[in-house]
């Protein structure tokens, strides 16, 4: 995948380094993998959010399959502005994309590809010979690398939830709707960027047919788009494959084929990588003005129905009714905004930001008393979180209320 860099700030991201010097950027971490299933060393790179390290969060991760490191500054980019959230992002490097991308080996290729075969028959032991090692349409045993060795791994070294998005371009594309297909099971959210459904005459196209139909898509989603630039049998077969998922997949599965008006094989890529997340993501921030409408308990019920969408227990953190309930403040509504803070404190009791907003409620609608209460018991927690800085500056506002009071 070639992924096509519509922001300048993705420019500095798109190298991947790794080093001692805290004064670098680092956005990935690579990492080598001693395959038994491939019989040989893969390198991965593994990009955990911003302030992974200084907390106890749980992500989902997003694999992408073909060795992408751009993708890591653009899913980054987003989920700073909450388009989608903070993510785990795996990146494999490519090594050989016949071998690890393509599902079968093919006798021939069709549409706008080469009429000579790939390999045929009468030809395969020449072939062979003059390329000594190479090999041909392995991806059930690349994914099962990724499947048996790389799941583990990661959820072994780093703090995931139970959501696994797979991501790949072209042939990589064609590999993720392989896996969607064939290994429905692997993954939760399939993201196929322009993906090459010509191979083998169609066959994962013809596999979809067969299988679709008994297959669970509880909790699966599957996006995949094609470029209005592309020739118009790879077009063709994006459509035709979407008639296959509406005539044969069940209603459980979320799906969608976006078609991208003026946009080629290579330009659309990190539109589809934008589009695929927004429609992963739809729904996934709570308005707090339903709040205002249908009290505290809407954020319990849109966080219900969140969990069941996505098939795994998602709450929410304490910084939402905070930011909510800072808004009050910050016009003057010191009671309504003391109300919400006391609710975030019997939301989140072992929070020290809990009970540092209440504080300063209580020190904004001018008893002090109370706000000195709160920073104590925000101290308390600070404390035990070991939390240095917090409990430095808690003690700073203690201090400053006391030097007022004299």
């Amino acid at each position: 995948m070639r992924i096509f860099k519509l922001l300048a700030i993705l420019l500095s991201l798109t190298e991947i380094t790794y080093s001692q010097n805290s004064d670098d950027l680092v956005i990935a971490k690579s990492i080598k993998i001693n395959s038994t299933v491939l019989g040989e060393e893969r390198t991965i790179y593994v990009s955990t959010p911003a302030g992974y390290d200084d907390s106890k969060d749980s992500y989902q991760v997003l694999y992408v399959i073909d060795g992408v490191s751009e993708v890591i500054g653009l899913v980054n980019y987003l989920s700073g502005y909450g388009v989608c959230p903070q993510l785990i992002i795996v990146s494999i490097e490519e090594v050989n994309s016949a071998r690890d991308m393509f599902p079968s080996k093919p006798e021939y290729n069709r549409g706008t590809q080469p009429a000579k075969p790939w390999y045929t028959k009468k030809e395969d032991a020449e072939l062979r010979a003059s390329r000594p090692g190479e090999k041909i349409g392995e991806a059930d045993n690349y994914l099962s690398f990724i499947e048996t060795e790389l799941f583990p791994f990661i959820e072994k070294n780093y703090r995931t939830v139970p959501y696994r998005i797979c991501c790949g371009h072209s042939k990589g594309g064609l590999c993720v709707t392989h896996a969607f297909v064939s290994h429905a099971t692997m993954f939760n959210a399939y993201i196929a960027l322009n993906p090459s459904l010509y191979w083998d005459d169609g066959l994962v196209m013809k596999t979809a047919e067969e299988k679709l139909a008994s297959l669970e898509f509880k909790h699966k989603l599957f996006y995949f788009d094609i470029g209005e630039n592309e020739v118009p049998s790879t077009i063709g077969d994006a459509f035709d494959f979407a008639q296959i998922i509406k005539k044969n997949a069940s209603a459980d599965l979320r799906w969608k084929l976006d078609y991208l008006a003026n946009e080629s094989h290579a330009s659309g890529t990190a539109i589809g990588i934008i589009n695929a997340l927004k429609f992963i993501y739809e729904d996934w921030n709570f308005d707090t003005d339903k709040i205002k409408t249908d009290g505290i308990g809407a954020i319990d019920s849109f966080y219900k129905n969140l969990s069941e969408r996505f098939g795994y227990g998602i709450s929410y953190d304490v910084s939402l009714l905070n930011n909510y309930g800072w808004g009050y403040l910050r016009s003057g509504q010191y009671e309504e905004a003391i109300k919400i803070f006391k609710e975030n404190t019997l939301r989140f009791p072992d929070s020290p930001d809990a009970y540092n907003y209440l504080g300063e409620a209580y020190l904004a609608a001018k008893n002090t008393d109370m706000a000195i209460s709160s920073y104590d018991k925000a101290v308390e927690l600070a404390t035990d979180l070991k939390d240095e800085k917090k409990v430095a500056f808690l003690k700073s506002r203690i201090e400053s209320i006391n030097a007022g009071k004299k």
